[in-house]
């Protein structure tokens, strides 16, 4: 009898315990911070950011994406001058390679290669050419995101591997600031503000160009396969333009498409229009 009361103390005291160690365990939930925009957003391999159409070598003053990722990919962009009362014409056409490494949630590396470039002119005469082309290599860091705004630093350089110019090779840099605002899921509004500087490697004078280029635009994506989008960008320097450009992206999985195209409006730039197609795979 003794032990059977014993037991029931021990059962009966193990049991309070446990109430009370319950008790100290319910409360209000934890709070969870909520993923930044960058982590939310991730859809397979669409595109993301500004679109890629640009005017001057490689993906100067193309703008930059604020969030990090991982992609290979491949492209080509086609531009187009035709200035039939200066008897000038000029069509070049670029097979561009490009990559991205997310080295962490914040930092980002990355180059764009243009493996091979094209080059028709007629004046009085013909000319053709068929070179290498422009090599960028830069590196981003997010510094600040929230659930809806992320916003990113980056700097690019210019490497002299064009042959397109004979005896000249460009160099340069670029830094910018690069922005992306979600205030809708389907929605999203990005910004680049940039300045760079490029002068001619060779023989005679360097002539360096001092520019900047400001850009503004919206992506609206429909479904979660296809998004549309519609960017606004300026440029300041020995080359000016106003010009506005719209592109399609699709997806499929981690793959990812976009075909742009853009027109110069006002300024010095001498383009009827450029045109560009890149195709990508993302790395989760």
């Amino acid at each position: 009898m003794k032990r059977a009361l014993l037991m029931l103390g021990v059962l009966a005291a193990a049991g309070a315990k446990a109430q009370e160690a319950t008790a100290v365990q319910v409360g209000p939930p934890l709070e969870v911070t909520p993923p930044g925009v960058c982590q939310a957003a991730a859809t397979g391999g669409l595109p993301e950011g500004a679109a890629s159409v640009g005017y001057l070598q490689a993906d100067l003053a193309t703008g930059r994406r604020a969030c990090p990722r991982t992609e290979v990919g491949l492209g080509g962009r086609f531009g187009a001058i035709i200035d039939t009362a200066n008897f000038y014409g000029n069509l070049g056409v670029d097979g561009v390679l490009f990559g991205a490494w997310a080295l962490t949630p914040r930092w980002e590396l990355y180059a764009t290669l243009e493996a091979v470039g094209f080059t028709y002119v007629q004046t009085a005469l013909k000319a053709t050419s068929l070179t290498l082309g422009n090599l960028t290599v830069g590196a981003s860091w997010t510094a600040y995101q929230s659930p809806t705004f992320a916003g990113a630093v980056s700097a690019r350089l210019l490497l002299p591997t064009s042959l397109q110019v004979p005896g000249a090779h460009p160099v340069g840099a670029e830094v910018g600031h690069a922005s992306t605002w979600r205030p809708l899921s389907w929605l999203e509004v990005h910004s680049w503000l940039g300045v760079d500087l490029t002068l001619a490697l060779s023989a005679a004078s360097a002539l360096p160009w001092v520019g900047g280029t400001l850009l503004v635009g919206a992506q609206a994506r429909p479904f979660s396969w296809g998004a549309v989008v519609l960017d606004v960008t300026g440029r300041l320097g020995p080359v000016t333009y106003l010009a506005p450009t719209l592109a399609l992206r699709f997806a499929i999985g981690d793959l990812g498409l976009e075909l742009g195209g853009s027109l110069p409006l006002v300024g010095t730039d001498r383009h009827d229009f450029l045109a560009a197609l890149r195709v990508g795979w993302r790395f989760e």
